[in-house]
């Protein structure tokens, strides 16, 4: 049973989940006059179900099979009075991805492409005997100009530089935040993602703690983006 297994390797295959998750907090990039769709969109084929409901911090976290791959997706949402501009600040704040993230070890830059997008590398740690994570990933936002959502979109790279033995290389992924303004001064956050892990973690255990590692990110990044260093930040390039 999956509760007998030691605090070690329970804490690894959440770490594993963790992984995924920093892939979708490295610094961002934008461009004001894309579109930008809501989380509800008819576009959005994917059959959620809740997972769970933390009602103290009104977070949900959805899951959904995806096609042609044994990992589940989730969607994590919450609700929150706060600026439009606080989460991509916090996002772009890479010194704090370690206190609101599981197990961030280092997150560098590796290349500016231009004022939309760039390219991250990052390590993530994971407790013996998982080998840690590191993965490469670029990074775009935009701003839909009539609702003023905005949306940070992520998808691995795996043409920048080879894999080393001292990591095990996260090369399928795709993840988004979107935010959208609603009424009464409230920021709806939802994001989600899907990702192979990789290293041989059987799919029936990375599922099994798939909830996880989305709803404590989110209780913790619920804190920290009220604090006032982001609260007051502002960008050129987002409009409210």
């Amino acid at each position: 049973m999956i509760n007998a297994l030691p605090d070690n390797v329970l804490n690894a295959f959440k770490s594993v989940m963790a992984a995924l998750l920093l892939m979708l907090v490295v610094p961002l990039s934008v461009a004001d006059n894309a579109g930008t769709e809501s989380s509800t969109s008819k576009k959005d084929k994917r059959h959620w179900k809740q997972a769970t409901y933390d009602e103290k911090n009104d977070i949900r976290v959805f899951l959904s099979d995806v096609k042609g791959s044994d990992m589940k997706a989730f969607k994590g949402v919450t609700t929150l009075k706060s600026s439009l501009t606080a989460p991509i600040a916090l996002l772009q704040d890479v010194t704090r991805a370690h206190e609101w993230v599981f197990n961030c070890k280092a997150m560098d830059l590796i290349e500016e492409l231009s004022s939309t997008n760039a390219i991250y590398y990052t390590v993530t740690s994971m407790p013996w005997p998982v080998k840690n994570r590191d993965s490469i990933s670029e990074t775009t936002i935009t701003q839909n100009p009539d609702t003023g959502a905005v949306r940070v979109s992520m998808d691995a790279r795996n043409d920048i530089f080879p894999a080393n033995d001292d990591h095990v290389r996260v090369r399928e992924f795709s993840g988004s935040w979107l935010l959208e303004p609603l009424e009464g001064g409230d920021l709806r956050v939802t994001y989600e993602a899907h990702a192979n892990p990789g290293g041989g973690l059987p799919s029936w255990l990375v599922n099994s703690f798939v909830v996880d590692a989305p709803l404590n990110t989110l209780r913790e990044f619920r804190d920290i983006v009220l604090e006032e260093q982001y609260q007051t930040a502002t960008r050129d390039y987002i409009t409210h």
